[in-house]
């Protein structure tokens, strides 16, 4: 047992030890690992998160990996869990302690941890960390991935000041994760660059990846609108187009929540005179996007959530796929639309440029928040699509397998275990004391926000709102309720009439 060493600074001789010491032998270089992944989005939950995590363990099993998948439904030997007060269809969890005790006593290669939110996850990584630095180990490597553009978010959706305090509680409870990890990875080299400039070394390196996301080609394809949920979608395709009387379908697959910028689509079909638009998918917005809907008279339709077949073969119904996202960190669904042999317009942002600028041509994108210019892209591929050009129809061969990524998540660790650090800083340890208050505060802050939310029905905003219209109309309904100065005045019959007036009145 070692203590640990301040100031610290990067492992510059961890080959030479490894070399002589048995305990600081590099992790396996390659198949036979054993992997614990610790995520709160897993399937069969509907978000690209979860199947991403779960197509990872499925691929990393398949190339001879023990995988070990810790999450909100592991049961409550292992965690508690809640609602995500911000998705209702996932899930977060609080670790048991003895399942951590566990955790900490069992031989692991790699610890992965699922990001973000996972506070959970933060904790199992921090403690095999202290635990690694006390035994001079090498192993477990402790890699963090991170799947949403958060620092977006607080760019996009909060004003003046608290933009600066969402900065600032951001660095405060995710500022620990360099220094207890050994590499961070994102779907894209453009994902969260704030982010993952905080991996950056004493020496310069910046310990950072990619964790591919793949494509399963064959549920994914043009003929799967051969199969019945194929045939069924493209009826009533030819249906609603028909009453409508448009010529093209737009196809959107995602949450309908207000990061996802699908008002921006909607707001933008009267451009399109000749399109109407199918909306897969649900969410807390969806509400408001049908009120807008319905007062700009555009025609779009409302599918919900779909999986399965019926999800592999709408992509391949429409005649063009839209995302109009631009807070992504990869766009698994346009992915998939892509597989489907379907044309796409997306945003020009960096996550997009990176991911499809050699697959979709430039044309197709446009410039973020520009009406105009998502109407110029989306018209320019159905003019492609119309004039079934073959030239801008996207290769296959430039899409990754959920295999490949797996593959591409084994040399990762393998990176990772080179980029490993066996000591802390001095600034680690000061602030070791103060993050764990931050996260165990932030916990307690999330299951209170939860339980309002799940009491408010799933939308503060819209509980006041609705609230608010109810009393808007008892109060109106109260001014329309009719006087009668007279009423002691009135004959016993008349006063029965009255009083049978007033009822009805109020029913009303």
């Amino acid at each position: 047992m070692c203590q640990v060493t301040f100031p610290a600074v990067l492992d510059r001789d961890s080959d030479a030890r490894s070399s002589s010491c048995p305990q600081c032998q590099p992790a396996k270089q390659g198949a036979h690992m054993k992997i614990l992944l610790c995520s709160e989005n897993v399937p069969p939950q509907v978000n690209g998160i979860a199947r991403r995590i779960g197509m990872y363990a499925e691929g990393l099993e398949k190339l001879g990996c023990e995988v070990e998948l810790l999450h909100p439904g592991s049961g409550l030997s292992s965690v508690f869990k809640h609602v995500n007060p911000w998705n209702f269809t996932a899930q977060m969890m609080l670790i048991h302690p003895l399942c951590l005790y566990r955790l900490l006593t069992t031989s692991y290669d790699v610890i992965h941890l699922v990001m973000p939110a996972n506070l959970s996850g933060m904790w199992i990584l921090a403690m095999f960390k202290v635990v690694r630095c006390l035994r001079r180990e090498s192993k477990p490597t402790l890699v963090v991935s991170w799947h949403c553009n958060i620092v977006d978010y607080i760019q996009h959706f909060s004003i003046g000041p608290l933009r600066y305090l969402g900065y600032f509680f951001f660095y405060l409870l995710f500022g620990m994760l360099p220094l207890i990890s050994d590499r961070v990875l994102t779907p894209t080299k453009k994902s969260e660059p704030q982010l993952v400039r905080m991996w950056k070394r004493r020496n310069g390196k910046t310990c950072s990846g990619v964790c591919f996301t793949g494509v399963n080609k064959s549920e994914f394809s043009p003929k799967s609108l051969e199969s019945t949920w194929g045939k069924t979608w493209l009826a009533a395709k030819e249906k609603f187009l028909s009453q409508e009387k448009k010529k093209y379908l737009i196809v959107c697959v995602g949450r309908l929540s207000p990061e996802k910028g699908v008002e921006e689509l909607i707001r933008t079909m009267p451009k399109l005179q000749e399109c109407a638009l199918w909306l897969v998918g649900d969410g807390p917005f969806r509400p408001e996007l049908e009120r807008i809907c319905r007062n700009l008279n555009v025609p779009v339709k409302f599918l919900g959530y779909q999986s399965g077949d019926a999800l592999h073969s709408v992509y391949a119904v429409g005649d063009i796929f839209v995302c109009p996202s631009q807070t992504e960190t990869f766009g698994q669904t346009v992915n998939e639309a892509l597989a489907s042999q379907v044309r796409v317009a997306l945003p020009n942002v960096p996550v997009f440029a990176e991911a499809y600028g050699e697959v979709i041509p430039k044309d197709a994108f446009w410039k973020p928040l520009d009406r105009e210019d998502m109407a110029r892209a989306i018209s320019k591929q159905l003019e492609r699509h119309a004039a079934q050009e073959r030239c801008s129809l996207p290769d296959l061969n430039k899409l990754k397998s959920w295999e490949d990524a797996a593959k591409s998540l084994l040399e990762e660790y393998n990176q990772a275990s080179r980029d490993r650090q066996h000591t802390f800083t001095f600034f680690a340890a000061l602030y070791f004391p103060m993050w764990w208050i931050v996260t165990i505060s932030t916990v307690v802050s999330f299951f209170f926000f939860s339980v309002i939310r799940t009491w408010c029905g799933g939308s503060v905003r819209l509980f006041f709102k609705t609230a608010a219209e109810d009393a808007i109309i008892k109060v109106q309904s109260l001014h329309r309720l009719p006087s009668f100065p007279s009423f002691n005045s009135l004959q016993p019959s008349d006063r029965t009439e009255k009083k049978k007036q007033l009822r009805k009145c109020r029913s009303e």
